[in-house]
């Protein structure tokens, strides 16, 4: 993914870790719109190779997080993005968009919080 793409190496290598969180969010989000289409469009595979590599993102912030120094913080965010990875596999499943639409629509609102936050710093 990002191996292929020099500016977007380039572009994620040099970015500060608030600015790599809102990268991440950003491709999660556009993965997420494409399993959208993908379920529209009956095309199973799209969808899946989608779903798991947003999946994969969510998963990866979700590591990320120190549960020690992040304090209340850090466990509303895990429990924002098991909320997200839940609602990733029923999508997958079930091809529910709705349950897809309303996790990208969450993403998207935390995501802003984040870009509030890199305005200030």
């Amino acid at each position: 993914m990002i191996g292929t793409n020099p500016y977007l190496k380039t572009q994620v290598e040099t970015a500060s870790p608030l600015e790599q969180v809102i990268l991440l969010y950003e491709k999660a989000v556009s993965l997420m719109r494409d399993a959208l289409d993908a379920i529209e469009k009956q095309d199973v595979h799209r969808k899946v190779e989608a779903i798991t590599k947003a999946d994969r993102i969510i998963r990866y912030l979700n590591a990320t997080l120190d549960m020690e120094k992040g304090g209340e913080v850090a466990k509303a965010l895990r429990e924002f993005y098991d909320t997200v990875l839940t609602a990733l596999i029923i999508a997958n499943g079930k091809n529910d968009k709705e349950v897809l639409k309303n996790a990208i629509m969450m993403l998207e609102t935390v995501k802003e919080g984040w870009e509030g936050i890199k305005s200030k710093v």
